[in-house]
């Protein structure tokens, strides 16, 4: 069996402890000036993409609408056997969207007073966050188990790196 080799420090001191945690903040704080630099630089490229490609899309936009009012107004004539029509650079036409339904706040309750119960949806589901009040006997009653866990964290303290360099650079 191939032996795989650790990165994790063996650690036998709190100073040593000590240590690690702040090499953590310093690494914390190289990250986060990386990432933000180069967060800077993407919203650079974007918003220059975005300049540079505003005439563009403002033309495409009103070829699309031009196309479109083309096509409406002639649409008894260019389009009375189909519903599409092709063209050397493309296709041009109408297409039936799917119907969809547009409710209010009211329509439940308006459906349930009219009897229609089988168009109203309604979901059953444990309210877990509710049930964690319930003493274990009772959730042992409807299959329920409560789970209980510790999770180990780290918690840097950045503050006392960033003092100590900025002493330093003093």
């Amino acid at each position: 069996m191939a032996r795989v080799k650790s990165a994790t420090m063996a650690i036998s001191t709190i100073d040593e402890a000590d240590a690690i945690l702040r090499e953590m903040c310093e690494i914390e704080a190289s990250i986060e000036a990386i990432d933000n630099d180069a967060n800077e630089r993407i919203a650079r490229i974007k918003e220059k993409a975005a300049n540079d490609g505003k005439g563009l899309r403002d033309r495409y936009k009103a070829c699309q609408e031009s196309l479109k009012s083309y096509a409406t107004y002639f649409r008894g004539e260019i389009f009375k056997d189909k519903k599409s029509l092709d063209r050397p650079f493309g296709t041009i036409g109408f297409r039936k969207a799917p119907d969809a339904i547009s409710c209010s706040k009211n329509t439940a309750e308006l459906l349930k007073k009219l009897g229609l119960d089988k168009f109203i949806r309604t979901k059953i589901e444990p309210d877990k966050e509710a049930m964690l009040s319930l003493p274990d006997e009772t959730l042992l009653q409807v299959e329920a188990v409560r789970k209980s866990k510790e999770d180990f964290f780290i918690e840097t303290k950045r503050e006392l790196v960033n003092q100590t360099i900025t002493r330093n650079i003093a």
